[in-house]
């Protein structure tokens, strides 16, 4: 059983091909998913999977009515802890580089990104309306810039992976396969409250769900 892979189930890392390769290659073979389940069960915890080819994570072994109080309680967080990432993936989507499919393992290269927004005074417009979510973004910076740091913050958020320095290229971990589930989540089970989704600004609450339900933009 490897350390490596144990280590970062229990620190609820999704273990996917793009962004783990080495252990996910290990958790592949069905002797080390049974041995880490059976490591896992004193803790009342599993492996768990995204899909039949998704990333691997830790769950809970039994989900009683404590465990989806506390999901939902969760999720009532839904735009602190996952709208940043869905409105910075989205606007990727819409600059219709490569024709981004917000899929595990595309590629989104830097230098397209800041071409699309310096042809469209739209999508310019609209990425200095997502400064207040990118870390260290600001209107002083150029278009460069606050592009650079908005993938670095799809990186430590665990939805990208820098796999070429120079040409500023990056991919998708298959993590975003967890927020599509989420944002399903959400839509079927009406976690959060009309109250709250009327509260919202206009542009953020129906944009959520269509993301996790779109034709091009849902995982296989």
């Amino acid at each position: 059983m490897n350390a490596a892979v144990l280590k970062l189930l229990l620190a609820g890392e999704y273990i996917c091909s793009i962004r783990y390769r080495d252990e996910y290659a290990i958790l592949e073979d069905d002797e080390e998913q049974e041995a880490v389940t059976n490591w896992l069960s004193p803790l009342n915890m599993r492996l768990a999977r995204l899909g039949d080819s998704g990333a691997f994570f830790m769950a809970p072994s039994y989900i009683g009515q404590k465990d989806i109080t506390q999901v939902k309680n969760e999720l009532l967080k839904f735009r602190d802890e996952y709208g940043p990432a869905v409105l910075l993936l989205d606007f990727i989507r819409q600059t219709d580089v490569g024709r981004f499919t917000m899929s595990p393992g595309e590629h989104i290269a830097l230098y397209e990104l800041e071409r699309a927004v310096s042809h469209s005074t739209m999508l310019e417009t609209q990425l200095k309306g997502l400064l207040s979510v990118i870390s260290n973004a600001a209107q002083r910076n150029t278009n460069h810039e606050n592009l650079r740091r908005l993938l670095e913050q799809l990186v430590k958020d665990g939805y990208a992976v820098l796999v070429n320095k120079d040409s500023g290229t990056y991919q998708i971990t298959g993590k975003i396969e967890q927020l599509y589930a989420v944002l399903q989540f959400l839509d079927e089970n009406k976690v959060i409250p009309d109250a709250e989704v009327d509260d919202r600004e206009a542009e953020d609450a129906p944009d959520l769900v269509d993301l996790a339900q779109s034709d091009d933009g849902a995982p296989s």
